[in-house]
Formats: structure tokens, sequence, C-alpha cells
């Protein structure tokens, strides 16, 4: 059985993978720099395979997976197109990017904090995602300095 927490913290990686998808999928056609497509599509893979291990770990215990709404998906869609609306420069797609993978980690690491880090089945799977967003905070990082 899930504790409390290990139900907040599968929701949120599987609620953040998910969000990363439609981010990724959102801007890939405006990104014309070929090692930012790689570096997205390599991420949007990682993401996937984050979203389908949270969502197993709560289905195992028959916990269906929020499913993002429509109404949220349109509003996220339409934020992504007005941002990058005059500019789909290398730097300014990735500085997107770059930012709402910072507010994912941030805010998963403080729902461990807040969960004094107990050890339970999915904080290894939490820092797992951790390392990956901060590896992919490092690798955006590159291109927003240019």
């Amino acid at each position: 059985m899930l504790s409390q927490t290990e139900r907040e913290v599968l929701e949120q990686i599987c609620g953040g993978s998910r969000a990363a998808l439609l981010d990724i999928r959102s801007l890939i056609g405006k990104v014309y720099d070929e090692e930012l497509a790689c570096d997205l599509n390599r991420q949007a893979a990682g993401y996937s395979g984050f979203r389908e291990k949270a969502a197993e770990g709560l289905l195992r215990q028959g916990i269906v997976p929020r499913q993002a709404g429509i109404l949220d998906m349109a509003k996220r869609w339409a934020a992504l197109q007005a941002g990058t609306a005059l500019n789909v420069s290398t730097c300014h797609v990735a500085d997107m990017v770059l930012k709402e993978e910072r507010r994912r980690a941030g805010d998963l690491e403080l729902l461990l904090e807040k969960s004094g880090r107990e050890r339970e089945s999915s904080s290894g799977l939490a820092e797992e995602f951790l390392r990956f967003e901060k590896e992919n905070i490092q690798i955006l990082g590159t291109y927003t300095m240019s």
C-alpha cells in the first residue's frame, strides 16, 4: 500500500513528465538547431519512461493516474505558441524549456523535503527523476549562453 507521500511523489512525476512531453512536442517543430532537437527528443524519451514507471507504480496499487484536462492542455499549448510567436531562436526555445524544468525539479525537491525523504519505494524513482531533470537543465543551459 502506498503512503500519501509516495502517492504524491508518483503523481508529481507522472504529471511533470506529461507536461514536459507536451512542451517538447509543442516546440520541437519550431526548433531549427539540430543539436537542440536531438537533445529535446532524448529528453522526451526519458520523460516518457518516467511517466510509464510512475503510472505503473500507481496502477499497481489500484490508483488511476490523473489525466491532464483538455482545457489545461490547451492553455499550456497556447502559452507556448504565444511565447514563440515572435522568437524561435535556439536560445529562446531552450530557455523556455529550461524554466519549466527548473520549476518541476524545485517542486519535486520541496515535496521530498516535506516528506523527510523517507525511504519509500517511490524515492528511488524520484531521485532518478531529479538527476534526469538536473542533467537536462545543464544541457539546456549551454544553449542559453549563446
